[in-house]
C-alpha cells in the first residue's frame, strides 16, 4: 500500500510542479524515512528504495506533463 501511495503522490506532485528539480523530494522522503523508521531493515536500505519509488513517480509525472503539453500544443 506505501508503494502505491508513494508512486502515486510523486505522480501527482510530478504533475503539479512539472520540473526535474522535483526530484529533490524524492531525496528527502528518503533521508526521513532513513532517519526516523525503526525496524529490522537497515534503514538507507528502506530510505533509498523508498526515494527510488518516490522518484519513478515524479519522473512519470513530469514526463507526462511534459509531453502532454507537447501533444495538446501540436494539434
Amino acid at each position: 500500500m506505501l508503494v502505491g501511495v508513494l508512486v502515486g503522490a510523486g505522480f501527482v506532485l510530478g504533475l503539479i510542479l512539472g520540473r526535474w528539480w522535483a526530484l529533490t523530494a524524492a531525496a528527502v522522503v528518503g533521508v526521513l524515512i532513513a532517519v526516523f523508521e525503526e525496524i529490522e531493515l537497515e534503514g538507507w536500505f528502506l530510505g533509498l528504495m523508498y526515494a527510488v519509488l518516490a522518484a519513478i513517480g515524479i519522473s512519470i509525472g513530469i514526463l507526462t506533463r511534459r509531453f502532454g503539453g507537447r501533444l495538446f500544443k501540436a494539434s
